[in-house]
């Protein structure tokens, strides 16, 4: 009986901490185009690959607000983009690895908010929660 309880009152826990899949995605549209808007200004030397990088950033915390993981991947792609400034790795390799990192949190991100979704779905809350 406890864990019956302990279980239903993490399951609600967990439906109020995720946000609406419409506005995730809405958001996460917007951020995808605006990344890819600043990367096309990158590649036609409008901005070198730190100022990209980092409007990037500027523009994730805005929509998102801060994140841990990503604050580390912007960290990790500010750094491949610096040694690819000054040589020590060539651009293409750093755009892949910085781009990969990202990549790899965003479905990271999806598939938990599926899994969510799905636990959602087959333990749905009470109407009292």
């Amino acid at each position: 009986m406890k864990s019956l309880c302990v279980a239903v009152a993490v399951l609600g826990l967990t439906g109020c901490a995720i946000a609406p899949e419409s506005t995730t995605t809405t958001s996460s549209g917007t951020w995808a185009a605006y990344r890819d808007q600043v990367a096309q200004e990158r590649d036609r030397g409008a901005l070198s690959a730190l100022q990209a990088e980092e409007e990037v950033e500027a523009k994730y915390r805005e929509i998102y607000g801060p994140d841990p993981m990503m604050e580390g991947a912007f960290a990790y792609g500010k750094r491949l983009y610096a040694g690819a400034e000054a040589g020590r790795i060539h651009m293409d390799e750093a755009d892949v690895l910085a781009n990969a990192r990202i990549d790899e949190i965003l479905a990271r991100r999806a598939a938990r908010q599926q899994y969510h979704a799905w636990l959602e779905d087959r333990f749905p809350p009470e109407p009292s929660d």
